[in-house]
């Protein structure tokens, strides 16, 4: 991303080649979410996987910063689509005794690019150019396009007519505020001063009340069933990667470890989060998925107090990778099993919308909780001057973010008769 930006002379709007994907991500998800329950997934699924491939070529081709993000935008807007398509797609045509083993193989496919696509990524802007790494993709995806036309086709029709599904209105409208408030505190992280915090307050208040309308009711007050299965999902997210955002900058400044050292820290996450995924979806597991939540739950926060232990006590740093693996292990099992969950709690036709509140919970729940680590690690660097004091509050304040997110995990269970009748998107 730097090389690109650098040679469309974007360095000062530099931020928004990030921004502009979570905007157009924020608001594609809602709309695709909504299009799949009352038209089914086949033409979110396709149609913004050829928006996404337009969004590669337009910023492969790009001279100018403008049309660089409009490129990104156009990708944010394709992949939102298609991700919750693809959610849809494995409710109405796996089973539900399978849908855990579908989501087990998508984090495998998941682990293997994130290993190796940096560094190919990399190689590939340095030795040739940094055009070559959108255009690179363009034949991955035409791939994945082909693969999943069978299931398509094969995929059991149980969408209710347009007629039977009521309105939801003003969930666009919502969307885009979600997004802006997004960009608010991304934004206003950046600033110093109280322009910044004012900046960040508002974004905050905004993502509130957007999330109140596009979260099943009473998501924000941890009420029981669907909505904390949400909460525990955006929270457990949020805390984890507010604290894996600041691991390998512990690691370096505070144990000394050179770059790499730090870098494989996190790549034991990666493999946690593969193997914890694995286990959620063994067969003998299929009736137990409150459960799995709440373990998965717990092992996460063990991850997050062992890199406390990190920064306190003279242990050795390898530790770092250690505990990094277990909260990765946790996460692994606690977001497929939440996954499958909500879409066997989910009627037909909120499907799309539950999954699209899904993502919501989690790009949130990452974007506020990192937000709170920045901060938290600005104000305790001005207070103490100290490294250690500095991350171990960083650390304890994503902790706190992770016992919520276990407190949530375990009111899944306590899902009652009423609840059942509570639709879970507002019409």
């Amino acid at each position: 991303m730097p090389a690109a930006v650098k040679a469309v002379n974007g360095l000062g709007a530099y931020a928004w080649a990030f921004n502009g994907v979570v905007v157009a991500t924020m608001i594609a998800t809602v709309v695709g979410g909504d299009f799949s329950d009352r038209h089914g997934p086949r033409i979110p699924l396709l149609g913004g996987l050829l928006v996404f491939v337009g969004g590669l070529v337009v910023a492969a081709t790009a001279s100018t910063m403008l049309v660089f993000v409009v490129g990104r935008v156009l990708q944010g807007l394709g992949g939102g689509t298609a991700i919750v398509a693809v959610y849809v797609l494995v409710a109405r045509g796996y089973d539900e005794s399978l849908r855990a083993q579908v989501f087990s193989a998508m984090a495998g496919a998941w682990v293997l690019p994130s290993l190796v696509g940096p560094a190919i990524a990399g190689a590939l802007a340095q030795w040739w150019s940094w055009r070559v790494v959108f255009l690179s993709v363009i034949p991955i995806v035409v791939v994945a396009m082909w693969m999943v036309l069978p299931l398509l086709r094969r995929v059991e029709v149980e969408t209710p007519s347009s007629g039977e599904i009521p309105e939801r209105t003003g969930r666009t409208r919502w969307a885009a505020t979600l997004a802006a408030g997004a960009v608010l505190v991304q934004d206003g992280g950046h600033r110093r001063g109280a322009v910044g915090a004012i900046e960040a307050l508002v974004g905050l208040v905004m993502i509130a009340l957007a999330l109140r309308e596009l979260l099943p009711t009473g998501s924000l007050r941890l009420a029981r069933g669907l909505p904390s299965a949400m909460a525990t999902r955006g929270l457990l997210a949020g805390g984890f990667f507010g604290a894996q955002a600041f691991v390998p900058l512990m690691l370096v400044d505070q144990r000394g470890l050179s770059l790499t050292l730090a870098g494989l820290s996190l790549t034991t996450s990666t493999l946690g989060w593969f193997a914890g995924s694995w286990w959620q979806g063994r067969p003998s597991h299929q009736q137990a998925r409150e459960k799995i939540i709440v373990v998965g739950a717990v092992a996460a926060m063990a991850g997050m107090l062992l890199m406390v232990l990190v920064v306190v006590l003279p242990l050795p740093a390898l530790l770092a990778a250690v505990a990094w693996a277990i909260g990765g292990t946790g996460m692994g099992a606690t977001v497929p099993a939440v996954n499958v969950w909500v879409l066997g709690h989910s009627a037909v036709d909120e499907q799309g919308a539950n999954s699209a509140a899904l993502q919501l919970s989690d790009s949130s729940g990452v974007l506020v909780a990192t937000a709170i680590a920045g901060s938290v690690y600005a104000a305790s660097s001005q207070v103490s001057g100290q490294q250690a004091v500095t991350f171990i509050a960083l650390f304890l304040a994503m902790c706190g973010v992770g016992v919520i997110a276990l407190f949530a995990s375990a009111r899944l269970h306590e899902l009652g008769a009423n609840d059942v009748q509570v639709r879970s998107v507002r019409t």
